[in-house]
């Protein structure tokens, strides 16, 4: 009977209203509900038609009774028009009341008696009802009036909407008070003497307050509900998993972070929060509500594919961890790298020479992740994350490169969340979990298919592990001092150009993604996943019910030996062994290939063989021992560090001799640099000979790396005035050494 078009409401997980956005035609019209509230029921049929339930659509003693009294009073003074009679009016959208609608009305009102149930008929009438303005039903009048659900409507308040569609345009809430005070009053008496409602009651109702003009209705998840019009769910009414006072705690939280951060020009943040073992999105929130559209606000940052930074780096670690290319805690290179023109460094432009890969994941070392990347391949790692779900990688593995690892492919805040929810989920999987989808908003309308990731549970604890060992940000450092802090595996991330600050954390129970940033795409100083994303992730943490820790997977884990410095299975050869708890595919892996028997002369000082030194008087050794170019980085870190003595004078095998020479400055040179016209320090070139054409050659000025050259070794430099140690180090580890002094020359006259 009725094609009026609805309101978009979004309900909560308990059905608490979200958000609504009106009708298409300006109507506030929300979409037919499945029962109305008894109160309403009650107090409507006691006023306009008190034989409701035992009429078959016209009420034959009413008919009576208003004719009867108009003939009495010479006019029209009672009607004679049944609920059914008065729906028949609204679904026929006549404003005209001659006897030829009413004969239309009745024929019409028969017939729908005999089509629908009474229910069916109370339920339609309270869906359509006038209510005053554009209030249409009688849900969306208590909202707009009362700002409550109407099974929630007290007495008073269901009397006052039942009073209303029998003159909306004459009295309604804002609008005569008094005249629909003097209504709810009479039918608040007529209610009590039909023993509806008892004496207390009656005189408490009489008590209320009138309603005032129409409030605003609820805009908890105003950028979802946005999302669901453009993905054409608008129109009707959609329950959610969202929990509606948790979102609105999230919301605040972030419009005061955010607000906070606005200081410094960034101004737009989103957070997302997950059930782990249902995959129930608790907290949507797209994007700050309090400060306008000034700054793209009404953007909806959890759709909008953003530079990942580092945040893909534990899918990388977890797979060449399940691949048995690595164990936890294996060392990787952490050197000046060039491959091909892609020359990665670190974010405190750093080397360490190696590294464990559980401490550069948790250090979020962009060398290593680099190195391993190349090492396991992009196109792997690239079919990887499209089994992962994430819907921005479109471009073939060519298209991207090594630069994956380090942000050179997009994603959403969505697809973030619904890849980390696969790490925890691996360890819960033996607890009766229906995991069969991914992470979802409607019920009825399940939005995101699991990734096609076989995670063992092994692994993932091996992941969770490395990532609960991130240093956490200044504000929340001292939390392992309190027994009731939560451990929380996470994290961040940072785009290139400081325009994306992410943040990714779990614990036992819930996924927690966060985006800060502009989004314009303005890069800001101090827009990092460490300073501007995690205070916002524990903030929302503590926000949320503590869960029970993951559980270890010990069916997934087996002892073994592993070689104390280089973290790989222990070799023959390991002098240091300790027993760890491996995930399975790490039993696989190769043997440590670090630690290496030598042969020493008695003093321990020099390298020595059987052909040069007597082997009675030579000891042996086992001695953990890395490539020169990464022994000269970790050497400085270490200073237990012992590697390979030199060899014994006359006893080594094959000396390569000067392979590497400063050619300027010459040896402890004293250099005059000119000043430019503007005052500043003409530019000095560095060069360098190598003996080999291929080689590389890494320069440091106080231990500060400069860059690397390679064919002519050729290096522009502009230091200030003062005396500074050169050191060169070719890709084989070759070491020269000298010392540089600068001096300021004068200013050239104009």
């Amino acid at each position: 009977m009725f094609s009026d078009p609805y309101c978009t409401v979004v309900n909560g997980r308990s059905g608490q209203l979200l958000n609504a956005r009106i009708a298409s035609d300006q109507q506030w019209r929300f979409a037919p509900s499945d029962s109305v509230p008894e109160r309403f029921a009650k107090a409507l049929i006691t006023y306009e038609d008190r034989r409701f339930y035992s009429h078959f659509g016209v009420d034959i003693r009413a008919v009576a009774r208003a004719i009867r009294q108009n003939l009495a009073a010479g006019g029209k003074k009672s009607g004679a028009s049944t609920l059914s009679m008065q729906l028949m009016r609204m679904s026929r959208k006549k404003a005209s009341r001659s006897p030829w609608q009413k004969l239309i009305e009745t024929a019409w009102a028969l017939r729908a008696e005999w089509r629908y149930s009474k229910d069916d008929l109370m339920r339609m009438y309270a869906s359509h009802a006038p209510f005053g303005g554009n209030v249409v039903g009688l849900e969306a009048a208590s909202w707009r009036y009362y700002h409550k659900p109407a099974h929630a409507l007290t007495w008073s308040e269901s009397a006052v909407l039942a009073v209303l569609p029998n003159a909306p345009g004459l009295i309604y809430p804002g609008r005569n008070p008094d005249g629909l005070r003097q209504k709810r009053n009479a039918l608040l008496k007529r209610l009590h003497e039909t023993g509806h409602i008892d004496k207390e009651t009656y005189k408490l109702s009489l008590l209320e307050e009138i309603p005032g003009p129409t409030m605003a209705l609820p805009d908890l998840a105003p950028h979802f509900t946005d999302h669901l019009i453009q993905q054409n769910l608008g129109g009707r009414s959609l329950a959610t998993t969202i929990n509606a006072n948790l979102q609105e705690e999230v919301q605040r939280v972030l419009n005061r972070y955010i607000t906070t951060l606005s200081r410094n020009h960034i101004h737009n943040g989103a957070v997302l929060v997950a059930d782990i073992a249902s995959g129930e999105v608790l907290v949507y929130c797209g994007n700050t509500t309090e400060r306008g559209n000034e700054h793209g606000e009404q953007n909806n940052m959890i759709t909008a594919p953003r530079s990942s930074g580092s945040i893909l780096k534990p899918f990388l670690y977890a797979q060449m961890v399940q691949n048995r290319q690595l164990t936890p805690w294996q060392i990787v290179p952490d050197i000046p790298t060039q491959i091909g023109g892609f020359a990665p460094r670190n974010f405190d432009e750093q080397y360490s020479g190696a590294v464990k890969a559980d401490a550069a994941l948790a250090a979020s070392l962009n060398i290593p992740a680099v190195r391993m990347l190349r090492e396991y391949s992009v196109p792997a790692f690239h079919n990887d994350l499209r089994k992962l779900g994430f819907s921005t990688v479109t471009q073939g593995p060519g298209h991207y490169g090594l630069s994956l690892i380090l942000g050179g492919a997009e994603t959403k805040l969505w697809d973030l969340v619904n890849a980390y929810r696969e790490i925890p989920l691996a360890l819960t999987r033996d607890e009766n979990i229906n995991t069969d989808e991914g992470i979802h908003l409607l019920d009825d309308d399940i939005q995101t298919s699991r990734p096609q990731w076989n995670l063992q549970a092994g692994v993932a604890w091996s992941v969770s592990e490395a990532l609960s060992t991130v240093k956490r940000p200044v504000s929340d450092a001292n939390w392992l001092t309190f027994s009731s802090s939560r451990k929380i595996s996470w994290k961040t991330g940072t785009s290139l150009g400081l325009r994306d600050a992410w943040a990714v954390g779990y614990d036992g129970g819930f996924v927690v993604g966060i985006w800060v940033g502009n989004a314009s795409g303005e890069g800001r100083p101090g827009l990092t996943g460490l300073q501007a994303a995690a205070p916002l992730l524990f903030e929302v943490f503590n926000k949320l019910p503590h869960k029970a820790p993951l559980p270890k997977p010990r069916q997934f884990l087996q002892e073994g030996d592993v070689c104390a410095q280089s973290g790989m299975r222990a070799g023959r050869h390991c002098a240091k062994v300790e027993k760890k708890d491996l995930p399975l595919p790490s039993l696989e892996t190769a043997a440590c290939k670090f630690c290496l028997p030598v042969q020493l002369d008695a003093s321990g000082r020099y390298r020595v063989h059987k052909l040069c030194y007597e082997s009675s008087a030579a000891r042996d050794e086992l001695r953990f021992v890395l490539p020169p170019l990464q022994e000269w980085y970790y050497r400085r870190n270490h200073p237990d560090y012992q590697g390979l003595p030199p060899w014994m004078p006359g006893c080594d095998e094959g000396s390569p001799g000067i392979v590497m020479q400063l050619i300027y400055p010459t040896t402890a040179a004293r250099i005059i640099v000119p000043r430019e016209v503007d005052g500043n320090l003409e530019s000095i070139v560095l060069k360098a000979a190598h003996r080999s054409t291929d080689a590389v050659i890494y320069w440091h000025l106080n231990d500060q790396y400069l860059g690397l050259t390679s064919g002519l070794h050729h290096l522009e430099i502009r230091p200030e005035p003062g005396n500074y140690d050169l050191t060169l180090v070719d890709d084989k580890g070759a070491v020269v050494n000298d010392k540089l002094q600068v001096v300021a020359g004068s200013r050239p006259e104009s």
